[in-house]
């Protein structure tokens, strides 16, 4: 089950308004996302962490990275940059908010192996590399090289659909399709 988050500059808490995971009968897709990363795909209640699973960090879906490059998903703007969290927020010019996280929550500290490629309030193309990361120094942390991503404003969607293919590659179209 998945959940509409409020924001505020301090902290993140949700509001109980689930989401599908399957496409409406009568929606419109109304955007598609492209993979960020290259990996396995996993919904968010498939891993291990308890605030992923139960949907408060958000909505969204996850790659178990094989490579370490991670791109955005859409044209946006980054809006923050969090590297103590391995975290990155997007924001779409049509008011979509969205959140790449390497490792789960607490798993990387202060952004150790992540080379970042943007900077705050930089303009980016879908597709443009954000980060760099290095999975296999994240495995070997005992940790998950996932990369999460989270939408964070989903007040007029009603449901998202994952991709039906296990496997992608960073840049495939139709990661993620969002419906109204």
């Amino acid at each position: 089950m998945m959940w509409n988050l409020v924001t505020r500059p301090y902290m993140t808490f949700s509001i109980a308004k689930p989401l599908s995971y399957s496409a409406p009968a009568s929606g419109e897709a109304v955007m598609r996302l492209n993979a960020p990363a290259t990996g396995e795909v996993l919904r968010l209640d498939e891993l291990p962490h308890p605030l992923l699973q139960t949907g408060l960090l958000g909505t969204g879906a996850a790659i178990n990275m094989t490579t370490g490059e991670v791109s955005a998903p859409i044209a946006a703007v980054v809006q923050s940059i969090n590297v103590a969290k391995a975290q990155i927020v997007l924001a779409h010019a049509k008011g979509l908010k969205l959140q790449l996280q390497i490792g789960q929550p607490g798993e990387i500290s202060y952004g150790e192996r992540l080379k970042w490629l943007v900077k705050k309030g930089q303009r980016c193309e879908a597709g443009r590399p954000l980060l760099q990361s290095d999975p296999l120094w994240i495995k070997q942390q005992d940790a998950l090289p996932v990369c999460v991503l989270t939408l964070l404003n989903v007040g007029r969607l009603g449901a998202i659909v994952l991709t039906s293919d296990p496997k992608i590659r960073i840049y495939d179209e139709d990661f993620l399709t969002l419906y109204a």
